[in-house]
């Protein structure tokens, strides 16, 4: 199944959108994905990532919102806000779209 990649909100809602009628289930998942860092291993890459089905491609979103470490600081609380802020931005867009938001990722079944 072809991935159509998307990084910016906009994209991904305009082709969303785009494909409304298409969409399976109307049905979007959404996640916030941290990715370890191989440099500093107290270190986490996080992006929020969307997917939604549409006919035969996977409409997929990443939103890099920076990292936090294993510390409590005040700039890990910035990027999960920030997290927070995209996934929110979603939600309401697919609530106007008459789409259900639910956890996960929907992944290609091909080899990549």
């Amino acid at each position: 199944m072809p991935i159509v990649q998307f990084n910016t909100v906009t994209e991904f809602l305009a082709e969303l959108t785009a494909d409304l009628g298409h969409v399976d289930r109307k049905l979007v998942r959404v996640t916030c994905l941290y990715q370890h860092s191989t440099q500093a291993p107290s270190m986490q890459y996080v992006s929020v990532v969307a997917t939604a089905r549409a006919a035969a491609d996977i409409i997929r979103l990443d939103v890099y919102c920076g990292e936090v470490w294993n510390v409590d600081t005040q700039h890990n609380e910035l990027v999960l806000n920030k997290a927070e802020a995209v996934q929110q931005r979603i939600r309401e867009a697919c609530a106007q779209l008459g789409c259900d938001v639910r956890a996960g990722l929907l992944k290609s079944t091909e080899a990549e």
